[in-house]
Formats: C-alpha cells, structure tokens, sequence
C-alpha cells in the first residue's frame, strides 16, 4: 500500500512539474497546447506566473508528503478536491470554447484519471488501517 501511495505522489509531482514549466514558458505551452492565437500581453504573464508558482509550490507539497506517504496522505485528497476537479473543469470548459484542442489536451485527463486511482488508494488505505496494521 505504500508503494502505491508514493506512486500517487510521484504522478502528481511530475505533472504539477510540467505544468510549472508550461505556466513559466508561454513558448512551451504554445508548442505543447497549441491554443488558437491570442496576444500574450503582460497582464497574462502575470497571471501565468503566479498560477506557476502556485503550481510549483503545490510540486514542493507533494514531495514533502511523499517523504511520509502514510502520515501525510491526506494531502492527495485534498489535491483531487478541489485542485485536480478543477484543473478538469477548466480543460472541458477550454476544449468546449475551441480555444485549445481537446487532442492537446488528453495527457491533461490522463492525469485526472491518474489522480481518481490516488482517490482510491486512500479509500482503501483508510479501510485498512481501520481493520488491521499495514505492511510497508
């Protein structure tokens, strides 16, 4: 079981990452989200990177608590509700406006699907700790 909770850490990790280097870069996110042309004022850049270090810190959280997966496992319920749903509401609402393909977006919703299996490896760690010690 802790396998899988550090597994679940390291997915969010990876992808807060990416998602770190795509808020920072509005190059990268241009080549990997491809968005319909817009102008890249400095308001945006603003934006953009306070989300990026909002992002970047979240990366830091995760690998904090990846260091004691039991103790602090927590942390990726509350990474699912409400970072991860939102992160998807907003993906459906962009793919809907035609502004971002949702082909762009699929390795975005992989993560969602990712982050649903952390869900479920809480719940059972929660069953289990409830009915018997766990094994590392």
């Amino acid at each position: 079981m802790k396998k899988l909770l550090i597994i679940s850490y390291w997915i969010g990790i990876v992808a807060d990452a990416a998602a770190t280097v795509l808020l920072f870069s509005p190059a990268i996110a241009n080549l990997v989200l491809q968005p319909q042309p817009f102008e890249i004022s400095a308001a945006y850049l603003y934006v953009t990177r306070i989300a990026g270090a909002l992002m970047l810190g979240w990366t830091v959280l995760l690998f904090w608590a990846q260091l004691k997966p039991i103790e602090r496992a927590d942390i990726l319920l509350i990474t699912l509700f409400p970072v991860v749903t939102l992160l998807a509401i907003a993906g459906v609402l962009v793919a809907k406006s035609n502004q971002i393909s949702i082909s762009n977006l699929v390795a975005m919703f992989v993560f969602v699907f990712c982050s649903l299996l952390c869900v479920h490896t809480v719940v059972r760690l929660g069953k289990k700790t409830k009915t018997q010690p766990l094994a590392s």
